[in-house]
């Protein structure tokens, strides 16, 4: 029976002051790689002086000799982190859900426990954003399900992996186009679509929102609100009329600052769970 791979890290504690003179002593030690943490890594906080810096080292040799190193000036440690194949890895914790009265979300090795009229729609998210476990995705979800009523042209910016598309579609959407940066994620969205049986009404592509032409009935956003901010305009443009808004990623102490970005749009509703809101907007046309 063979030995999984490990690959050796040293992870070292040090002072903001010190970090940049760390990072140069771990790359001239032969790291190959550098990960700069903080007590919350994601969201960093100012006041917290210290960060950990994490060396990938090829090889464990490399990696104790430069431990013995940093040792001397430095509070460090020697860690091994198993080889993961993550084109497996990151099927774990995928199961079916059902969003609101009608919709159910599966993973393509999994079957939902759904009733007959329900719609089921098969997403495998792979390294795109949207497996309907974010509450963003799923405020959007739920007025996809509550105002589709069929026909529809629909344009979904920052698409991911393709799960609000495909989802219109399966509740009856004429048409979505998909827009994302990531190429990868457009493959993603591609095959999901295929996985569904809308790929012939779905298309998807890294075509940027100032480029795409016409107007559609339904107008999706789920991406963070700065970027929100930035495109209103684009995206109230781009809304036929008798057409709607869907915004999301917004925490709820930025609903005032979407509002404001939106003066041409009038606003049908919030929705919200936990932290995360969504609204529902419609063109202004008093």
């Amino acid at each position: 029976m063979s030995r999984s791979k490990r690959h050796p890290l040293v992870s070292m504690r040090v002072t903001r002051e010190q970090l940049e003179l760390a990072q140069l002593r771990l790359w001239e030690l032969g790291a190959t790689g550098l990960e700069e943490r903080d007590r919350t890594t994601l969201a960093r906080s100012p006041s917290d002086e210290h960060v950990t810096l994490v060396a990938s080292f090829s090889n464990g040799v490399a990696a104790k000799r430069a431990l013995d190193d940093v040792n001397k000036d430095f509070e460090a440690e020697l860690s091994y982190l198993a080889d993961v194949d993550w084109a497996v890895e990151w099927r774990r914790g995928f199961r079916p859900q059902q969003i609101g009265r009608l919709l159910w979300l599966q993973p393509s090795w999994e079957r939902a426990d759904s009733a007959p009229g329900q719609v089921v729609v098969t997403i495998d998210p792979e390294n795109a954003f949207g497996s309907g476990y974010h509450e963003t995705t799923r405020l959007v979800l739920g007025a996809l399900e509550q105002r589709i009523r069929g026909g529809e042209r629909l344009l979904d910016v920052g698409c991911g992996s393709g799960i609000l598309s495909i989802t219109a579609l399966r509740l009856g959407a004429a048409s979505a186009l998909g827009i994302e940066m990531d190429e990868d994620a457009v493959k993603v969205a591609r095959r999901n679509a295929r996985l569904n049986g809308v790929d012939a009404g779905f298309e998807a592509s890294t075509t940027p929102l100032v480029e795409v032409e016409g107007m559609y009935d339904v107008v999706l956003a789920n991406i963070e609100t700065r970027v929100l901010i930035d495109v209103a305009d684009e995206l109230s443009s781009r809304i036929a009329p008798g057409g709607f808004l869907v915004l999301s990623g917004i925490l709820h102490e930025e609903r005032e600052a979407i509002a404001a970005a939106y003066p041409s749009m009038r606003l049908i509703e919030w929705l919200e769970e936990n932290a995360w809101c969504a609204c529902v907007m419609e063109p202004d046309v008093r």
